[in-house]
């Protein structure tokens, strides 16, 4: 079964920013999303996050002037592809569920994944 198909939610693929901080206090960051659906969001960071990690992400859309703070949780992380010099980075992909967002945020990411997602 797929990663799509345990989440069963409709997600879009989209390049849109997200400052996160681990609430922790031991990361914040920048990071891209690579999809994102009402339920959470897969971002593609520097370095593998460890699961269970509390985040609160800003998320940033075009044509909306304020972003959508929310609080997630990482599922998963893996690294994608190890970097070629020792003193880089390496990039991973972060799974994260939401789990504290407002309603009327969420309701607009459900809106903004219906008119961003292409028919088949």
């Amino acid at each position: 079964m797929s990663m799509e198909e345990r989440r069963g939610e409709a997600r879009v693929r989209q390049r849109l920013t997200v400052l996160f901080r681990a609430l922790d206090g031991q990361r914040i960051g920048r990071a891209l999303t690579k999809d994102i659906g009402a339920d959470g969001v897969c971002l593609i960071t520097e370095g593998v996050l460890e699961p269970g990690t509390q985040m609160e992400l800003e998320v940033r859309f075009p044509d909306r002037e304020q972003p959508i703070t929310l609080a997630a949780e990482v599922v998963w992380s893996k690294l994608l592809d190890q970097p070629a010099k020792s003193y880089e980075t390496p990039t991973a992909e972060t799974g994260l569920k939401f789990v504290r967002i407002d309603p009327r945020d969420r309701s607009f990411i459900v809106q903004y994944v219906m008119l961003n997602t292409s028919p088949l």
